[in-house]
């Protein structure tokens, strides 16, 4: 069964905001993968939820591969908000992050692709490690991803971002990681066209 439950080519680009963003941002949860201490999602379909294509880190975008949560991105395509920010519940059960959920990273909106029956977002995209992630608590007491207020104020952007400040960014490690994960998978991995 796929996320997306119908069509969105009704939607232009047109509508999209691409330009003179604000320094807001949206949060876009994902399943990490509990085989990585890095944050990065499911592909080995280890949660039950099945193999996961998104955030696409090899290609700085979301929804790229699957229109999962489509109404979220296409909520942000249509607004004046400048990152995405991708949030997740760490899964690795030898980590000290185990069960908590951290803002580990976020992708600039620059442009929207038009996947042939559904919306991908991409930009520059920094991914940061648990260790250095930003605690989702100091935004949203919900203990679940379903109930996290989406849309960050103009000071709660900020404070995501200045958290993130002098820290290294991990997507090359990341990508790195989800090829050796892929690589386990074989010719039963899910193929992004």
């Amino acid at each position: 069964m796929s996320c997306c439950r119908k069509s969105h080519r009704a939607t232009g680009s047109r509508d999209f905001h691409l330009t003179h963003l604000d320094e807001t941002g949206r949060l876009h949860y994902f399943y990490h993968s509990p085989s990585s201490d890095l944050p990065i999602r499911g592909v080995l379909g280890e949660q039950g939820a099945g193999l996961k294509t998104e955030p696409h880190l090899e290609r700085n975008a979301e929804n790229y591969c699957c229109c999962c949560w489509q109404r979220n991105i296409v909520a942000f395509l249509k607004s004046s908000e400048k990152y995405l920010f991708l949030f997740t519940k760490c899964a690795r059960k030898k980590s000290k992050h185990k069960d908590k959920r951290y803002i580990v990273g976020y992708i600039h909106k620059e442009r929207c692709i038009d996947r042939g029956g559904f919306w991908a977002v991409a930009g520059e995209t920094k991914v940061y490690s648990f260790d250095h992630a930003f605690p989702l608590h100091r935004l949203s007491p919900a203990t679940n991803a379903r109930h996290v207020r989406r849309v960050l104020t103009k000071s709660e952007t900020a404070r995501v971002l200045k958290s993130f400040n002098g820290k290294r960014n991990i997507l090359t490690a990341c990508i790195e990681e989800l090829s050796c994960l892929k690589g386990k998978l074989g010719c039963r991995g899910r193929k992004c066209r």
